[in-house]
């Protein structure tokens, strides 16, 4: 009987390893949304999906400085865009967040951007406090404002936001010309509403 307790104690113990393990979560396969952006996502950018929004971002921090309304001596001088930022610039991520809706038609997109259009920014307007952005957000004060859609597909609208501020810009200029070129790939991924084709510079051309 002593050894038929031991033999069952021995069992016992053996199988509680088993009874600990945890299984493992298998991952989700990506959505032929999140894998076109995948394909122009460069090997030192990660991308991240959840629901309905795509999350991209650079692994490395990118150093941001103000850049409005700076004194224009610091171009002047050798180095003297390097030593300003030394002196003011601060490390951070870049994020690029694209976040699928319901999709807006070419009519209300220009109705609403005719709106939006009306909204006066100036230098004092403050900045939103929220961690995304779109690239009028400054407009967002006014009640008239309504985020619009950057691009389209067959069924759904495409709404982009960075957490970069409108007075920010990126140093050195060669991590800067990195980051539009992201940004400028994905114009060729999707439809866009806007023929406007300006975007916004996120650096100086010097360093």
């Amino acid at each position: 009987m002593k050894y038929a307790w031991i033999l069952f104690g021995l069992t016992l113990l053996a199988a509680l390893p088993s009874c600990r393990s945890v299984p493992q979560k298998t991952s989700q396969p990506r959505s032929a949304f999140a894998a076109r952006i995948q394909s122009v996502v460069p090997p030192n950018w990660v991308l991240e999906e959840e629901g309905q929004e795509v999350i991209i971002r650079r692994k490395e921090p990118i150093t941001k400085y103000p850049c409005v309304a700076m004194d224009v001596a610091v171009f002047r001088r050798p180095d003297g865009l390097k030593r300003y930022v030394d002196t003011n610039g601060y490390t951070g991520s870049y994020q690029i967040r694209l976040r699928r809706a319901p999709k807006v038609d070419a009519f209300d997109y220009q109705r609403l951007k005719a709106v939006n259009d009306q909204i006066v920014v100036t230098k004092n307007t403050p900045i939103p406090n929220r961690k995304f952005l779109e690239d009028d957000a400054l407009r967002s004060y006014d009640s008239r404002y309504r985020e619009l859609p950057e691009y389209y597909d067959e069924s759904n609208s495409i709404y982009l936001e960075t957490i970069f501020g409108p007075y920010e810009c990126i140093y050195p200029n060669v991590v800067a010309k990195e980051c539009e070129a992201v940004r400028e790939k994905l114009n060729t991924l999707f439809n866009r509403y806007s023929s406007d084709n300006y975007p916004r510079t996120l650096g100086r051309d010097v360093d």
